[in-house]
């Protein structure tokens, strides 16, 4: 099958295995992550991601949730990349975030997330600039000094459930709040273990 993508910078690190319906099964998905020679660009994470399809069946078995802040499952990784599933109960959200030093791209697996985007002022305290609503199937993707925040905003208490790949793995990121300039920095490298919120 031919690999032409206009898009795909990264044809020689991804040996492409499609099915005849052009899509990725999960073990594909992650038979294809294994083969990684370098990390990903950001339009490979993102045409990864795009036809990758789990069943119902296959979400409902890897989705965990908790109470008290949304549930992180690490699926795979190695030393160019991770791939993560969380699973939001109505009304989490992440800490407002960016991703030092790392491409990253989600993938809506059910329910629809809401993405909000900042930027940051001349006095470095930060706003929103745009919202946006993803649904089931949908690709969104940031990199590097990117701020964003992920929710799940729906009505009737609809749970969300998101695959996320970074690459290189997350190791630097800054968390930021609305009332303050100041940012509190996290490096993995530091910490006993790779648990941490964002």
């Amino acid at each position: 099958m031919s690999q032409s993508s206009g898009n795909l910078e990264s044809q020689s690190v991804l040996p492409l295995m499609f099915n005849d319906e052009q899509s990725l099964t999960y073990h594909d998905f992650i038979q294809q992550l294994e083969h990684t020679t370098k990390p990903l660009s950001i339009s490979a994470i993102r045409y990864v991601l795009e036809n990758l399809h789990l069943s119902q069946h296959e979400i409902k078995k890897l989705a965990e949730f908790k109470d008290d802040s949304y549930c992180r499952k690490r699926l795979f990784k190695n030393e160019h990349c991770e791939v993560l599933m969380l699973s939001w109960l109505n009304g989490q959200r992440s800490k407002i975030h960016d991703h030092l030093g790392t491409s990253c791209g989600v993938k809506v697996l059910a329910g629809e997330a809401t993405e909000t985007v900042f930027e940051r002022a001349p006095n470095k305290h930060i706003y929103a600039t745009e919202s946006n609503i993803y649904e089931a199937g949908s690709v969104t993707a940031s990199i590097d000094d990117d701020i964003h925040q992920i929710s799940n905003l729906q009505a009737d208490n609809e749970t969300l459930v998101t695959i996320h790949i970074y690459s290189p793995p997350l190791k630097q990121f800054r968390l930021y709040k609305l009332e303050s300039a100041e940012t509190n920095w996290f490096d993995s490298e530091s910490m006993s273990s790779w648990i941490y919120e964002i």
